[in-house]
């Protein structure tokens, strides 16, 4: 997978397509991220190869590569682990690999991975007028393997993919008559993260289920009680007698559909590096959990691996006399160019420090929290299904609108919607430039940034 932010989209594109009809080339030194199933390559420097020192025609290019990696350069990036991948433009919108492209890529890439010991994957990449891009990895035999996502994560979400075609049916004949057959078809072909699957969590996944997602990773530690019974769909009440897994609850309803989605559970949280490997394969997150920590997490992985996050959240006070005196659903959408969650106060770094200690060491924080040190770890808020319901719903009609633009609006309005129930009133807000630098030194960081955010609370 190769991923980058919409602005370094727009910064390729100015670069390879500057109005004369001729190809131009840039590098793309990219971090990793190592995921479960997938190598993901993101982009983290871009070096544009002056128009004036290449050999520039309508369906040919040449450039002087050796210049730009002298010795010093090449052991820099063999120290930090960074692959190269090479991207040139094809101005007559020819959508494949050419002859010359082959030829030129085994000879360049001979050298390349030469360069390296290990087996890091390094490329080469063609970017057509519309702005769609195709990307391989050129293997040091020769050969190519085409990488089979290519995702910009921005205000918008886009993506192309190698298409496993969705069956014809009359249940996705009717979801494609609202978005199209093409949107159905790429949700059909992407993998979303759900860490939380309680009130929230098990909402969402009816929706993505429900709507073709073709594959689901969901993550939960805790086993289903009977008190859960009022808000994860689905459940039943042997299932928390027997204290089920929720993963397994939310997997159980899931494959009873039998809508062809693919579902694969973890038991635990983000504090687990299996967890993380299993989100680093995901192209979207959606977070329903409810404490500062996970959020805290969440923020981390959604910045560091370019990966959309929608954060979904329900906020209830009660009253003390049996009703409610606040009552908000919201959704929040996040991504490496604009707020953090930080940013945007969803958590503060003393919530996430407080529920460390009180899930690791309870002694210890019992002891800083009788000598004021540290926050309270919240209790548990009341259960209002309708809420739980709304604030999802929020988020996945958002999610789509950003994959498939149907909104009058800017996406970039609507990172933060909440409605009020005691209130009965609906806001909305603009997204803003991410400038904490506790969460802004992770963009885009991938594999690096486990070791910082490590250290960081833990």
């Amino acid at each position: 997978m190769l991923v980058m932010t919409e602005r370094q989209h727009k910064q390729i594109f100015a670069h390879l397509f500057p109005g004369d009809g001729l190809e131009a080339a840039a590098i793309l030194l990219c971090n990793r991220g190592s995921g479960r199933d997938t190598c993901r390559l993101i982009i983290a420097e871009i070096i544009s190869i002056p128009h004036d020192i290449s050999r520039r025609m309508k369906k040919y290019l040449s450039w002087p590569f050796a210049d730009f990696f002298p010795p010093e350069i090449i052991t820099q990036i063999d120290q930090t682990g960074q692959s190269i991948v090479t991207i040139h433009s094809h101005p007559n919108n020819f959508n494949e690999f050419s002859l010359r492209d082959n030829k030129t890529d085994k000879e360049l890439f001979d050298s390349i991975n030469n360069w390296f010991d290990d087996q890091r994957s390094n490329g080469s990449a063609i970017m057509l007028p519309d702005g769609r891009v195709r990307a391989r990895v050129v293997h040091s035999e020769g050969e190519f393997s085409e990488i089979d996502s290519v995702n910009v994560v921005g205000d918008s979400i886009r993506m192309w993919k190698k298409v496993r075609m969705l069956r014809n049916s009359d249940f996705s004949n009717k979801l494609s008559q609202t978005f199209g057959r093409g949107t159905l078809e790429l949700l059909h072909n992407i993998r979303v993260g759900v860490v939380g699957c309680s009130g929230t969590g098990s909402v969402v996944a009816e929706l993505l289920a429900r709507n073709c997602v073709g594959e689901i990773v969901i993550v939960d530690p805790d086993v289903l009680e009977e008190k859960n019974l009022n808000r994860i769909i689905g459940a039943t009440m042997k299932e928390a007698r027997d204290q089920q897994p929720k993963v397994e609850v939310a997997k159980r309803a899931i494959e009873a559909m039998d809508l062809g989605t693919k579902v694969f559970t973890y038991q635990g949280d983000t504090s687990h590096s299996e967890v993380v490997k299993a989100l680093v394969d995901c192209d979207v997150l959606f977070g329903c959990v409810d404490s500062a920590f996970g959020r805290y997490d969440l923020d981390c992985i959604a910045s560091a691996y370019l990966i959309p996050y929608f954060d979904v959240g329900v906020y209830l006070e009660a009253d003390g006399r049996g009703g409610i005196s606040n009552a908000d659903a919201v959704s929040h959408y996040v991504h490496p160019e604009g707020k953090s969650l930080l940013e945007q106060g969803v958590y503060k770094m003393n919530q996430v420090t407080a529920e460390n200690w009180h899930r690791t060491m309870p002694e210890y924080y019992l002891e800083q929290r009788k000598n004021g040190y540290l926050m309270a770890v919240g209790e548990e808020q009341p259960a209002v299904m309708s809420l739980n319901m709304l604030a999802s719903c929020m988020a996945f009609n958002d999610f789509l609108a950003r994959l498939h633009q149907f909104r009058f609006d800017k996406n970039r309005e609507f990172s933060t919607q909440r409605y009020r129930l005691v209130h009965g009133c609906y806001e909305r807000e603009e997204d803003g430039n991410g400038t904490n630098p506790l969460i802004s030194k992770y963009v885009g960081t991938g594999d690096q940034s486990l070791l910082v955010r490590n250290n960081t609370v833990r």
